[in-house]
């Protein structure tokens, strides 16, 4: 069975405002993100996954479109197999996602799935922004835990 999740509990999962995802949703964003019920929507493990690493993306340089791009294709499906490896409370590989960051450019520059410590860079960038998605993803996991327990207890 597929555990869905309710608006509110993927915001505060996502740490947004359910009026967040409305207006995310209502610029495109999550087309291929939830599921609808009636008047609304829920939300599966890998939608609220996608939906967190590229609301973080988006409060760390990326726009909104770029965000939700990335977290799309391969990389969706790598952020989609470590979140259901955490909920089955297996270890997962550190999974990463490092950016080059230009400031003369748009955002971003380049992105690969090694760490920082592994890159051997042609020209010292300016700046990096490096994301381990596994840890990232681990508190993801545990705030809809704690937004479940809310619920249950309403």
């Amino acid at each position: 069975m597929i555990k869905e999740y309710s608006p509110d509990a993927t915001a505060y999962a996502v740490r947004c405002s359910p009026s967040a995802l409305r207006d995310w949703r209502r610029h495109g964003f999550l087309k291929s993100l939830s599921e609808r019920l009636g008047k609304g929507h829920l939300f599966s493990l890998s939608d609220v996954a996608r939906i967190a690493v590229a609301a973080f993306l988006a409060r760390n340089g990326a726009t909104l479109q770029d965000a939700f791009a990335i977290v799309s294709g391969i990389r969706g499906g790598v952020i989609d197999s470590t979140i259901a490896t955490l909920r089955d409370g297996r270890s997962a590989s550190d999974y990463f996602l490092t950016f080059t960051v230009n400031p003369d450019t748009s955002w971003p520059t380049a992105i690969t799935g090694a760490p920082v410590a592994k890159i051997a860079f042609d020209e010292e960038p300016v700046a990096t922004l490096q994301v381990n998605v596994t840890k990232f993803l681990a508190t993801v996991l545990a705030r809809l835990q704690t937004a479940e327990a809310g619920e249950d207890a309403a």
